[in-house]
């Protein structure tokens, strides 16, 4: 009986949830894994920026789309994160990037694998959502797709590679190839608005040493990206092999709505499901239709960061909750100058 009530107690919610009782928040997270002390400031100010833009674009009459969109692309420029200019390289010392976006209240989604020489693959994941019929692109039909919609691809090839990518593939087949070398990473955003809108969005440079062709949870609607204005909105990071066998994000909605969850327990025993059935860890990002935050991780560390209101809150270290009060005149450009 305790379950039927606990159903009931959710309907009741979700059937007295209004527009004054949503504040609207954008949560970013920039990937989980082990991430050295020197690398933190700049996943910091990232995640801290991603967050802020998002969180603008919200407040100035965009979707929840373009707040988790705009948040992505913003780590996809930083080199901080493995994601679009930041990306890892292939065994072949290429990169190849996935990327997915998904809407909440309609469902839609978009898909791409393999993306190379775009800073941006989670544009080219909104136009695939968008403007096409399917749900998922990827090889010669997807250039082609990304070409008629006037989406840059950077000629000459390579641009995107960094020398600090060109290191870690060297030090990486220097240590056998072990894919537990680096920190790992993807970069990823839910937003959800006054009206209850939620949106999810996750962007990834894949595994570094990964072979040829190598798609990962990403680019998998409920394994890395989901979304639902009826139950929450989830972004995942973390071993990507894993991940999509357990469809963890997917897992998650589910436990919050057919158990009845709420959003930190559904994460937490997803997660140790997940790793006590299988190798690899994982974090997440997630809100509900309520507006509840969760923040889950077990891996070492997970880069994350949110707006509401004029607070941001941050932290990358387990049990780590940092927060800035913004004063409502301060503009984009001092956190990204400072």
């Amino acid at each position: 009986m305790k379950w039927i009530t606990t159903f009931v107690i959710l309907l009741h919610l979700r059937n007295h949830v209004t527009n004054a009782d949503i504040e609207p928040i954008v949560l970013v997270h920039g990937g989980a894994g082990t991430i050295s002390d020197d690398r933190i400031p700049g996943k910091y100010l990232g995640s801290k920026l991603a967050a802020r833009v998002g969180y603008q674009v919200l407040m100035n009459n965009g979707s929840v789309l373009d707040a988790v969109e705009e948040a992505v692309r913003i780590m996809e420029s930083d080199s901080n994160f493995n994601a679009g200019f930041g990306s890892v390289l292939n065994y072949e010392g290429f990169i190849e990037m996935d990327a997915s976006i998904m809407d909440g209240k309609t469902m839609k989604a978009g898909c791409v694998a393999g993306v190379q020489d775009i800073l941006h693959p989670i544009s080219l994941a909104r136009r695939v959502m968008d403007k096409s019929k399917h749900n998922f692109l990827v090889g010669e039909g997807m250039v082609k797709f990304a070409f008629s919609e006037g989406i840059e691809i950077l000629s000459p090839p390579g641009q995107l590679v960094t020398q600090q990518a060109i290191d870690a593939l060297e030090i990486w087949k220097e240590n056998n190839a072990r894919f537990d070398i680096g920190e790992g990473g993807t970069v990823g955003a839910v937003a959800i608005d006054k009206n209850g809108n939620i949106a999810a969005a996750t962007s990834t440079g894949g595994v570094i040493g990964k072979e040829p062709g190598r798609v990962g949870d990403t680019a998998i609607i409920g394994a890395g990206t989901y979304a639902d204005n009826n139950v929450a909105g989830i972004s995942v990071t973390g071993d990507g092999d894993t991940i999509m066998k357990v469809a963890l994000a997917l897992d998650i909605v589910k436990r919050m709505d057919y158990l009845g969850n709420d959003i930190n327990r559904a994460a937490s025993d997803a997660l140790d499901a997940m790793t006590t059935k299988l190798e690899g860890t994982a974090g997440i990002v997630a809100i509900d239709m309520m507006g509840n935050i969760g923040i889950a991780f077990n891996s070492k560390q997970m880069s994350w960061a949110y707006q509401r209101k004029n607070i941001i809150a941050y932290g990358v270290r387990k049990g780590e909750h940092l927060e800035e009060l913004l004063p409502d005149e301060q503009v984009l450009d001092e956190i990204a100058n400072d």
